[in-house]
């Protein structure tokens, strides 16, 4: 996997896509580096994107810029499908969203997934130790619940997150997706 989340866009006149489907399919593939927000914003504006699908699959990342990410594609009305590219571009199967991702699926105006995709917490660790984790695990948990209230997804999100140590992962089941509010399409 790369070590930066890479950026694919799809314009709607690509070759096989549906007449009248007006949407940009934007494919975001590997981990969530601090760099992400500024490549989507940048393509976003210099593609003049208004309509798109947004397909996550990644194993997660930096949790500060899925959630900055995660507001810009709010902000524009995108969609989010967790989700990875075919051969075929137009198509997507089933992908992961671990960690940081479910974060970027919240930014999803319809929020759904590719059959067979995953989607999975644990607790968030920073990336450099800190003195105090119970300061740093409060002030995560303020800021994302802060976050999903934001984007209109329950926030017992951050109690699970809180019970899954950082070196595991909890996939969750489309039904707790859906209770939650992480998801609000059935696949």
């Amino acid at each position: 996997m790369p070590a930066t989340l890479q950026v694919v866009a799809v314009a709607p006149a690509y070759p096989g896509r549906l007449q009248g489907d007006e949407r940009w399919l934007i494919y975001l593939d590997g981990p969530v580096d601090p760099g992400a927000t500024s490549r989507v914003v940048s393509l976003i504006l210099t593609e003049h994107i208004t309509h798109a699908v947004v397909y996550l699959n990644s194993p997660g990342g930096s949790l500060v810029t899925a959630m900055q990410l995660g507001r810009v594609l709010r902000e524009r009305a995108f969609d989010t499908r967790v989700g990875t590219r075919t051969t075929d571009a137009t198509r997507a199967t089933a992908g992961t969203c671990h960690s940081a991702c479910p974060f970027l699926l919240a930014g999803g105006v319809r929020r759904s997934l590719e059959t067979g995709s995953a989607v999975g917490l644990h607790r968030a660790e920073n990336r450099e130790p800190v003195g105090d984790v119970d300061t740093f695990q409060h002030v995560v948990r303020t800021q994302v619940i802060e976050y999903l209230a934001e984007m209109g997804v329950r926030t017992e999100i951050a109690s699970l997150m809180e019970d899954i140590p950082h070196d595991r992962i909890r996939d969750l089941t489309v039904d707790e997706a859906l209770q939650l509010n992480l998801v609000n399409e059935r696949p």
